[in-house]
């Protein structure tokens, strides 16, 4: 079985695989890094499975589950977490997810719990998610256009300073933007601004990123 693990460093993936030695048949083919846009590269490896990690943010770890899930309809995706909340399992397996694993699952058993995920073994009906409150897409509907591309950039997991530069203005003009976004959409922080980007279906399509996606390091 080939696989793929995603992660936010090559220190943690390593840590992943470690857990992986008792489970012979299983080739771990490569590392993409989390942070960044990799669904592409990911697919050229034609993984049989792809184990995402803990990310910095939720909104990062739906993104790319939605982006895998679109070019690796076949694969299995696999959550690799510390955090089993019952909202968050349903968030994202409505994105695509097949099955989460506790990090609390010892090294003897990720191996064995990942070859029955793969062969159809295991499975589990999480929660269906909540519905989008109806008044998610109407909030969007009070942002200017460079309001709402600016949204989606950040919701999309790019930094201020990314923004900045994909839109070719400063990081100042961003911060003014975001900070007329969080008012009108009655939020205080990034993190619940893109929830609602989310919900009204703002992120149906990523948006373009100049940045060239890197190449999936080899294991």
């Amino acid at each position: 079985m080939r696989m793929v693990i995603i992660a936010e460093s090559r220190a943690a993936a390593d840590a992943i695989r470690q857990g992986l030695r008792f489970a012979p048949g299983m080739t771990v083919v490569g590392y993409a890094d989390g942070r960044t846009q990799c669904a592409a590269s990911v697919a050229a490896a034609a993984p049989d499975l792809v184990l995402i990690g803990d990310l910095a943010t939720e909104d990062t770890v739906l993104q790319r589950v939605e982006q895998l899930r679109g070019v690796l309809p076949a694969a299995k995706i696999v959550l690799f977490t510390a955090d089993m909340d019952e909202s968050r399992m349903a968030a994202a397996s409505q994105a695509g997810m097949d099955a989460a694993v506790s990090t609390t699952v010892g090294a003897t058993g990720l191996g064995p719990l990942l070859r029955h995920i793969a062969a159809g073994a295991v499975y589990h009906a999480f929660a269906p998610a909540a519905a989008a409150p109806p008044e998610a897409a109407a909030s969007v509907e009070c942002l200017t256009a460079r309001e709402v591309e600016i949204l989606r950039f950040a919701a999309s997991g790019a930094s201020n300073g990314a923004i900045a530069r994909e839109l070719w203005v400063t990081e100042q003009t961003i911060k003014f933007h975001l900070s007329n976004i969080y008012r009108k959409l009655g939020v205080v922080n990034r993190t619940e601004a893109s929830r609602i980007a989310h919900l009204a279906g703002l992120m149906e399509t990523v948006p373009e990123r100049a940045a060239t996606e890197p190449i999936l390091a080899v294991a």
